[in-house]
């Protein structure tokens, strides 16, 4: 797979997430972050199980292997998003999502240690330009609500955090075993989510199961639609991209999530981009190109 398609995987993948996640903000406000992340967990198990049984793609794991994709899912799809979607409540999707642009860092270090790859000039410098996004989203942000809301920061660092974590041990059982396909390694990822819900709350479950009948179908069906795209379909793109990409830059066009949420929001209230957002994304286009170049 040639540098192009993994890294159009990785956008796909980004923008399918931020996209559904403004729907998840909607209902973390309503009920709590861990319940809608629990909804979406379970859609994405279904889905996932189906599309594994259906392609024949099932291959024998050692206790190692299996474990570090349990707490994968334990990491990111259980803890890390429930920390990520509290912080979409205070403060918006497109706010939180931008610190995703701190990955790169994270995970570069990771592929360096423990996968033995280096940033050349040109990753370097897009991984530069992905951070000069942030800083101005940041100052964006800051002016307009004269606060830099530290708290709500934490939350978001630490499920993004917690991701990346989850990122580094998945990567670690495509090491450990090449032929593992995609279908198999997230139906492992959400089990290991699920049982993390169940351990911080064995009864939750049941109330969930309330809710969503309680609600009208038309709901109903966009919050299954928001986790099919938000889980499902993200994260098939995802990792089939984490299999074969440098981890460190693969992450670094997470800022696809922010300014594609920016401009849905733009489209949405019916105002033109500001300054912020043009200039972001023109350093977004910059990045990308050094990235495939």
């Amino acid at each position: 797979m040639n540098p192009v398609e993994v890294y159009a995987l990785g956008i796909g993948a980004n923008l399918a997430f931020s996209t559904a996640g403004l729907i998840f903000s909607i209902y973390a406000k309503r009920f709590s972050s861990m319940w809608i992340n629990q909804v979406k967990v379970a859609v994405a198990i279904i889905c996932f199980a189906t599309a594994m049984v259906f392609t024949n793609q099932l291959v024998p794991l050692g206790i190692t292997t299996a474990s570090m994709l349990m707490l994968s899912g334990l990491s990111g799809l259980c803890i890390g998003d429930i920390f990520l979607f509290r912080a979409f409540t205070t403060l918006g999707t497109g706010r939180s999502l931008v610190l995703y642009s701190f990955q790169p860092l994270m995970l570069g270090l990771y592929g360096y240690i423990f996968l033995g790859q280096i940033f050349s000039l040109h990753q370097a410098l897009a991984v530069l330009c992905m951070i000069i996004c942030i800083l101005i989203f940041m100052l964006e942000r800051n002016r307009l609500t004269g606060s830099w809301d530290l708290k709500s920061f934490m939350w978001a660092f630490t499920g993004i955090t917690l991701d990346a974590v989850g990122v580094m041990l998945t990567r670690s059982a495509y090491e450990a075993e090449p032929s593992l396909e995609t279908f198999q390694v997230n139906t492992i990822r959400c089990l290991g989510a699920l049982i993390g819900f169940f351990i911080i709350s064995p009864k939750s479950y049941l109330q969930v199961f309330k809710d969503m009948k309680a609600l009208r179908k038309r709901e109903q069906s966009l919050i299954v639609s928001s986790a099919i795209f938000g889980c499902f379909i993200s994260l098939t793109l995802y990792l089939a991209a984490l299999k074969y990409a440098h981890v460190g830059t693969l992450t670094s066009i997470a800022i696809t999530g922010p300014v594609w949420v920016s401009l849905l929001e733009c489209a949405y209230h019916k105002r033109t981009p500001n300054k912020y957002l043009l200039g972001a994304f023109t350093f977004f286009l910059t990045g990308f190109y050094l990235m495939v170049t």
